[in-house]
């Protein structure tokens, strides 16, 4: 593995990584225009569709099948809701009804789904069928979900300030009455720490994990059981960056730590190498790989490693050693993506 593609969301702008060389691109293509708080992306890897989500009433769903020339569509619902964030269920064998879907969930409570349009390249611009509510929620924004491989069922995280009720399971099967006005959700319901901003699903679909970014706290919850369980972190739970069946880990300002999702037993792992501490900074996952950047007075700093801090590797500029601020502004805000082949 020599070359990486890495995305970045605000602006959305498509790199190069050169392992070989430790260097990144200038950037191959950009779409001017971003998103005031950097912005998350999320991948449809099989269709090269690159989604970007923020503060906003539409995800943008970007083409990147020629990295050169990138296309953008605006995605709604269509209601005024604001949509917050996005997953996929990317399992096969999925029930007609949810098959390939993008599910986004709304400001307004209720979770958004965006099928493939006939061509079954992209997704339709306007949410269908009639979105489903989670009840749960009573209104509140749904600010991450999680889906199962087989797409039938969601886990939505409600903002909370105190975490009571805060994930909800979503059953998304068809319902027996005329869907036109909307679906309605299930239980069971979880508390979780307050303020919780982000969910994770194991992909076993054991386990949930449910972390708020500047919190030293996370909640680990057992999906067969309505038990949910309140465990320390080794430091602020920063950034998601790897999750299996056995361990979660994440990317905080200043290290890498886990927790063992069975025990509840929290690690310390490598801290990051030359990056200064700030909890304004870049992210991007993906290829077994997390790469992490942040700006320093007019420069930018970066490095490369596997997804659990290990083997970091500075990265610089193709041209020189220093990553000048005014170029890599992309890299200093937002969670992007990283993908294998340049």
């Amino acid at each position: 593995m020599s070359k990486l593609t890495l995305y970045a969301p605000s602006p959305f702008r498509i790199r190069t990584i050169d392992t070989s060389t430790r260097t990144v691109s200038d950037p191959v293509s950009s779409l001017e225009g971003g998103l005031s708080h950097g912005g998350i992306l999320l991948l449809d890897a099989p269709r090269s569709l690159v989604y970007r989500i923020g503060n906003s009433e539409h995800v943008d769903e970007i083409d990147v099948s020629n990295p050169k020339s990138p296309t953008a569509a605006h995605l709604a619902a269509g209601k005024g809701a604001k949509l917050l964030c996005a997953a996929l269920a990317g399992g096969f064998g999925q029930p007609p009804h949810v098959d390939q879907r993008l599910y986004c969930g709304g400001s307004d409570g209720f979770i958004y789904t965006f099928p493939l349009d006939p061509s079954g390249k992209t997704r339709k611009t306007n949410s269908a069928p009639a979105p489903y509510e989670v009840e749960g929620a009573h209104g509140r924004p749904i600010v991450d979900l999680a889906v199962t491989s087989d797409g039938t069922h969601a886990f939505a995280l409600i903002s909370s300030s105190d975490g009571k009720a805060a994930a909800v399971t979503k059953d998304l099967k068809p319902m027996p009455h005329n869907p036109r006005v909307h679906y309605y959700a299930d239980r069971p319901q979880w508390n979780t720490i307050p303020h919780p901003d982000h969910i994770s699903l194991t992909p076993d679909e054991r386990h949930l994990i449910v972390t708020d970014f500047g919190g030293k706290k996370c909640t680990i919850i057992d999906t067969t059981t309505t038990k949910s369980y309140e465990r320390p972190l080794a430091d602020y739970a920063g950034v998601p960056v790897h999750v299996d069946n056995t361990t979660a880990c994440f990317l905080c300002p200043g290290r890498f730590h886990s927790i063992d999702l069975e025990s509840g037993e929290p690690k310390k792992g490598p801290e990051m190498t030359g990056i200064t501490t700030s909890l304004f900074y870049f992210a991007a996952t993906g290829a077994g790989c997390a790469f992490f950047a942040s700006p320093y007075y007019n420069k930018v700093s970066c490095c490369l490693s596997d997804c659990n801090g290990n083997g970091q590797t500075f990265i610089f500029s193709e041209h020189s050693k220093d990553l000048t601020l005014e170029t890599h502004a992309d890299m200093t805000l937002g969670i992007g993506v990283i993908t294998e082949g340049g």
